[in-house]
């Protein structure tokens, strides 16, 4: 297996979004922005919080023979118990991150993803893509519910009410789910496998590298995996940042954040 990747923050920010690779395992993690002037709860910040969580993900995938999903429970517990006794973890704004994974185990392509990042298979018989829209589907539904309610607001105390929102139905059977503090969430990952003798490339996906088919749907996936192996990680992001710079003011292409962190990893076999 050959990686390539590539991060970018969005501009003027840390950069929230991890990713972490082998020759056998590839990790890559959202970190969930908080609007300014919002405590977490934690000390330590989103940053801090994805990269205990990748390296410790990556570590046990690499080690251990349990499942993705097992895997991925025990990175949460054991993240959430390194803070348990400074921070929170029961603030509405605790860490939280997407994750999307892919691991070599014998002769097979395993994979993992919890929430909005998008895994994009291209295997000889077609195009497979796995992610977790539900977040997506509570913030559309919300906005809609609380359209009367935030009318005349700055667009700064909008985004923090919907925030709280979405917040609110964190981890729940009837909204979405993310790692956060609760090993549970694992639980409801989407996971595949396929042999790899079926499989060309695997490419791991932030939303914010996703936004040219997903938010902005100015190419399909076919495309963006074609720009993607011509272009490079790199070449994708740089793609979704030009769309991002032609509607500063998200006219064209609404959306909550005018820029996204964004990340790029690709598979090749």
């Amino acid at each position: 297996m050959r990686v390539s990747f590539a991060t970018s923050p969005r501009p003027g920010h840390e950069n929230e979004d991890f990713v972490i690779a082998s020759p056998d395992v590839a990790v890559v993690l959202d970190g969930a922005g908080i609007p300014d002037g919002l405590s977490t709860g934690c000390v330590h910040g989103v940053p801090w919080f994805v990269r205990q969580l990748g390296t410790d993900l990556h570590r046990r995938a690499t080690e251990q023979r349990t499942s993705l999903t097992e895997c991925l429970a025990d990175s949460i517990h054991h993240v959430s118990q390194l803070h348990a006794s400074t921070c929170d973890l029961n603030d509405p704004m605790t860490p939280t991150a997407t994750v999307a994974m892919a691991r070599i185990r014998s002769e097979s392509l395993e994979w993992l993803a919890l929430s909005d990042s998008t895994i994009v298979i291209s295997a000889w018989h077609g195009l497979q893509t796995v992610a977790d829209h539900r977040v997506s589907d509570v913030t559309a539904r919300q906005r809609l519910n609380m359209a009367a309610s935030l009318e005349g607001l700055t667009a700064t105390d909008r985004r923090r009410k919907l925030v709280y929102a979405q917040r609110d139905v964190m981890n729940q059977a009837d909204g979405y789910w993310v790692a956060a503090h609760d090993p549970k969430a694992a639980e409801e990952a989407l996971t595949g496998s396929a042999p790899l003798s079926d499989i060309k490339t695997v490419a791991l996906l932030t939303d914010g590298a996703a936004r040219p088919v997903d938010d902005f749907h100015e190419m399909t996936w076919p495309e963006a995996i074609q720009h993607l192996e011509a272009a490079g990680p790199q070449g994708l992001i740089d793609r979704a940042r030009a769309m991002e710079n032609a509607d500063p003011d998200a006219q064209r292409w609404p959306r909550g954040k005018r820029h996204d962190d964004a990340t790029a990893v690709l598979l090749r076999f």
